[in-house]
């Protein structure tokens, strides 16, 4: 065996040394920190409480990925709450509740979520690149470590995004519900009882309005508790729907006819929106067609030029 071929050995057992030991200090430092786990407290307003703990002990029933990972997480969120951060914890705390309080989680174990998705993308980064270029490559796996920072912040967004189209999906459906239960003779906080009750798929909208009924038994008013879900679901159907309902309480008006009325714009906003985006897809599709026609012209023609730039063609 060369000298060369020996120290090629070395240095990739040096490095694997230095990977086990990364590791073997991360796995120390999680038993530690997991033999000191502190008592979970959350000092947010009761009704999101009730509701951030009923959707973590229905998740820790269903997953044990889920009790572990919320162990990890409640060590880091016990630093996490440390960092004066606190214009970004508010900000987290809107998405977590724009999101429908996404996995249970609090600002600050959202944030410790952020850190061990980074430690985890920068561990698979240096396993990466050191089995395949034989190089940890640490620099472009601090890179990878940031994007992991940063992948739990996409998620939530997308999530965000989701459960708001979801909700406009189902805002004129549950309308209509309304609307009939009113007109005949139930009053609206029983109405909304009604639909939660037969909402059987747990929908995002069966969610938010369950959460209204829940601050409503707490001792808060029905219009606080829907202005309380404006802030929550950032939608103009949402707006309007709560804006209608709350002048309806304080002039009078009986809410059938307002109910109907709103289902019918929202509706309307929709068909309207739909035919929108149709009338711009079209132009959308310019930019891309051009990219096509260009690669299927080169695909057919290639070739033919090649040899005419070269003077073979004939």
């Amino acid at each position: 065996m060369t000298a060369a071929a020996i120290a090629l050995v070395f240095f990739q057992l040096s490095t694997l040394l230095s990977l086990l030991a990364f590791l073997l200090v991360i796995a120390a430092a999680a038993l530690f920190s997991i033999g000191f786990i502190p008592e979970e407290q959350y000092k947010g307003p009761v009704p999101e409480r009730g509701f951030l703990l009923n959707k973590r002990r229905k998740l820790m029933s269903m997953s044990p990925v889920y009790r572990t990972l919320s162990a990890i997480l409640l060590v880091l969120s016990f630093w996490s709450e440390q960092v004066p951060i606190n214009k970004t914890r508010e900000k987290l705390r809107d998405k977590l509740a724009q999101a429908g309080q996404l996995g249970g989680f609090t600002p600050d174990e959202y944030l410790g979520l952020c850190v061990f998705s980074a430690l985890g993308f920068f561990t698979l980064g240096l396993f990466f690149f050191n089995s395949v270029a034989g190089d940890p490559a640490v620099p472009i796996s601090l890179l990878v470590g940031m994007f992991g920072a940063y992948f739990p912040i996409m998620y939530l967004e997308e999530q965000v995004m989701n459960r708001l189209t979801t909700i406009n999906r189902d805002l004129p459906y549950m309308l209509d519900v309304l609307a009939l239960s009113v007109g005949a003779g139930q009053d609206f906080n029983s109405s909304l009882e009604n639909y939660v009750e037969k909402d059987s798929t747990d929908s995002p909208l069966g969610q938010e309005m369950r959460y209204v009924l829940q601050e409503v038994m707490m001792g808060t008013t029905r219009r606080e508790a829907l202005l309380g879900l404006k802030e929550r679901v950032p939608s103009d159907y949402i707006n309007g729907l709560v804006s209608s309902v709350v002048q309806a309480e304080q002039m009078g008006t009986p809410l059938t006819n307002i109910l109907r009325v709103q289902a019918a714009a929202i509706r309307l906003k929709r068909s309207q929106r739909a035919e929108k985006l149709a009338g711009e897809a079209p132009v959308k599709m310019i930019v891309p067609l051009l990219f096509i026609v260009a690669a299927v012209f080169l695909t057919l023609f290639g070739a033919i030029l090649i040899r005419a730039v070269r003077g073979q063609l004939f």
